[in-house]
């Protein structure tokens, strides 16, 4: 079949779960056999077009790079209308939002759309309130930004469910806040990630590694990791060294921070990583933090370091609970509860044998339950349903 993607942002924009999540999509669909046609929004650099691995991602001229908006949705129903004359659509694949814009050209054109949601207009609202606080105009956001959601809420969000012929979603957390126009459509696909094969951690020294990976942004929590770091007792603290992934703007303050609270010997910003490098750094580390305050789908982080092994303490919220047994295969906090993820990080780093016991259940998870191929397989199957 001919699978055409709507997203706004892909690899190609940037590093993140779910621009990740979309393209190992593709490349599942299109190492079955299918035909793959990817649009998204602008890039900075100028690219229009690529052509990768049997997949063709066009990238629309004059549209804002990463949003969605009314020059997205006349360019993308002229891109779609020229590419369907060529070669006839079979389904369009909505990443979230993306097909609002040519809902009635589908319709026109009988071309079921699915929808797939990482997340929705009220999961953020959860998360603004939780960080809302933290913004330098506090009361002019608070104002504006709930109103903006909901706008989007009714003119963007439920008119995609609405037309959605089936909707997957990534973690079943986020079921709740499906009712309106779902009703016996919804689908739990939870996100799925390259398993590694076995291999014994790679340390390069005595101390305990640890990492911290993600979009470097304050909501992500990277801050309380090297807070609750800081804060171990010197003699455990002296045996451990803390690995940060990922870049964004909340970079030269996390830096800082570390300057400040004497830790440049600690900890390591090793930016964006990807392929044998990021490799190599999951091999090496035993335990993950992810203490996140937002209200998240289900990160591609987690599960990552769950695959290779690593024992996880993450924020109990969103759908990360979906993937975590507290004290089974990983440990879950209080979001943005420093003092908590200190305690736990420190009753680890005191009992290896528990690092290791935690990190096998998690790989163990991994395997039986968010392998990419699960992924593919269970989103194509939906597809031949619609179809």
């Amino acid at each position: 079949m001919h699978i055409l993607v709507m997203t706004r942002i892909v690899l190609g924009h940037s590093l993140g779960g779910m621009q990740k999540q979309t393209m190992d999509l593709c490349q599942g669909f299109a190492g079955a056999g299918h035909r793959v046609t990817v649009i998204t929004t602008a890039r900075k650099d100028g690219v229009r077009h690529e052509g990768n691995d049997g997949i063709e991602t066009h990238y629309l001229e004059g549209t804002k790079p990463g949003y969605y908006s009314r020059k997205w949705n006349s360019a993308a129903r002229k891109k779609i209308s020229a590419i369907h004359q060529a070669t006839p659509i079979d389904v369009i694949h909505s990443q979230s939002m993306g097909a609002n814009g040519i809902l009635k050209w589908a319709k026109r054109n009988a071309v079921p759309v699915v929808s797939t949601w990482h997340g929705t207009s009220l999961t953020e609202f959860t998360s603004f309130f939780g960080s809302a606080s933290y913004h330098p105009r506090y009361w002019h956001w608070l104002l504006i930004t709930p109103t903006t959601w909901l706008k989007r809420y009714f003119t963007m969000e439920l008119p995609v469910r609405k037309a959605s012929k089936a909707i997957t979603l990534v973690s079943p957390t986020l079921e709740h806040h499906m009712k309106l126009f779902a009703k016996d459509k919804v689908k739990v696909i939870p996100n799925g990630v390259h398993i590694p094969e076995q291999f014994e951690t790679t340390s390069k020294n005595d101390k305990f590694e640890i990492i911290s990976i993600g979009r470097i942004v304050k909501q992500k929590g990277v801050q309380h990791a090297i807070h609750a770091t800081a804060n171990l007792p010197t003699e455990v603290k002296n045996k451990v060294h803390l690995n940060i992934v990922g870049s964004g703007d909340y970079l030269e303050p996390l830096k800082s921070l570390t300057t400040k609270l004497d830790m440049q010997d600690m900890v390591t910003f090793h930016g964006r990583t990807v392929g044998d490098e990021l490799a190599a750094i999951y091999q090496r580390c035993e335990l993950h933090l992810m203490p996140t305050t937002s209200h998240e789908g289900l990160p591609l982080t987690i599960l990552e370091g769950m695959a290779y092994g690593i024992a996880t303490i993450a924020s109990n919220i969103g759908g990360i609970p979906s993937a975590i047994t507290d004290d089974v295969n990983g440990y879950l906090i209080k979001p943005g509860n420093v003092e908590q993820l200190t305690n736990r990080l420190q009753a680890l780093l005191e009992d290896p044998k528990r690092i290791s016991e935690i990190g096998s259940a998690a790989r163990k998870t991994i395997i039986e339950h968010y392998s990419e191929e699960m992924m593919v397989e269970q989103t194509l199957a939906v597809f031949e349903t619609v179809l």
